[in-house]
């Protein structure tokens, strides 16, 4: 199995800040166990008040930069995580400039989100309603440049669309994905994706990575495990129905590290990760066949692991 968003190198680096690295060896310990082979391991920025409530009083600090971050973050990781193959991401690229991109590439940075919730200078995410800026275009044409992959999940349907028009105008073959997003036809939260969006993606030769997370899907902690499965699970069958099962992939974004400041994160993830693996192919057995089950689990999200590492 691959997972397509899973905030790891913001664990890396808050343990890090902490000179503790219980939360790291615990989580890449799981994502062994469950023969999760690869994972997108994400380093994320929200505002600074929001970092210093949720992550770490000084997990920003404007005195360090992110490519320092990220080279601490990804050091650690590579240290607990022995044996799991990692695509670096970073989401919410407030604090970087179009200049820090060729840097953060050479140290290994092969994907990123443009904006988080919130709106930035480059674009604007699900809590605002602008689009994709100047500075947003010049930005992403050197990621585009630079063979760094585009993830849409999170920006608001204005610069989605933007983005979207870019990369269809860029007439070059980008990496494009909406790494952790389900279906508002059948649950309608800003941060999952219109039928026209997922339509969009599929005609840029884009994929969606489907989160297992009661947030992202009609129910709540208190539905019972079957109900959250089967429920997961619709919403791939009808994704896949909208843009091919060949598009599709699996994400998790596991907030479990965070749950000392929202209790709820316990209670998000679907699957026990520890057993997410087997969990899921036995739950896409039930609708789809063994050849398309594993494209979904791993085969469709490989393709762009091996243009990413190009």
């Amino acid at each position: 199995m691959i997972d397509t968003h899973y905030d790891l190198l913001s664990i890396s680096y808050v343990d890090y800040l902490n000179n503790n690295f219980d939360k790291i060896k615990k989580f890449t310990d799981e994502i062994r166990e469950a023969q999760v082979n690869c994972v997108f391991a994400n380093l994320y920025f929200m505002s600074e008040e929001e970092m210093k409530y949720e992550l770490h009083e000084n997990y920003y600090d404007k005195n360090i930069s992110v490519l320092d971050m990220f080279k601490t973050a990804k050091s650690v990781l590579e240290y607990y995580g022995t044996g799991i193959d990692f695509i670096y991401s970073i989401e919410g690229c407030d604090y970087i400039e179009k200049e820090d991109l060729s840097n953060l590439y050479n140290e290994g940075l092969r994907s990123l989100l443009l904006v988080w919730n919130n709106e930035n200078k480059y674009g604007s995410g699900i809590n605002t309603s602008k689009g994709l800026t100047l500075l947003g275009k010049d930005f992403l044409n050197e990621a585009i440049n630079l063979n760094i992959g585009i993830d849409l999940s999170h920006a608001n349907i204005n610069t989605f669309n933007d983005i979207v028009s870019l990369i269809k105008e860029s007439k070059k073959e980008v990496i494009c994905y909406a790494s952790h997003s389900n279906s508002r036809f059948l649950h309608d939260i800003s941060r999952n994706l219109t039928d026209s969006q997922i339509l969009s993606l599929k005609e840029i030769n884009a994929f969606i990575g489907v989160i297992s997370n009661i947030h992202f899907i009609k129910c709540n902690h208190l539905s019972s495990y079957e109900e959250k499965r089967k429920e997961y699970i619709n919403h791939i069958k009808y994704i896949s129905d909208l843009i091919g099962v060949d598009k599709v992939m699996l994400s998790t974004d596991d907030m479990r590290f965070a749950s000392d400041k929202k209790e709820e994160y316990l209670y998000r993830p679907i699957y026990k990760y520890k057993t997410i693996r087997k969990d899921i192919e036995e739950d896409l057995l039930k609708v789809f066949g063994v050849e398309d089950t594993n494209k979904i689990l791993y085969k469709n999200a490989s393709s762009i692991v091996k243009k990413l590492k190009k």
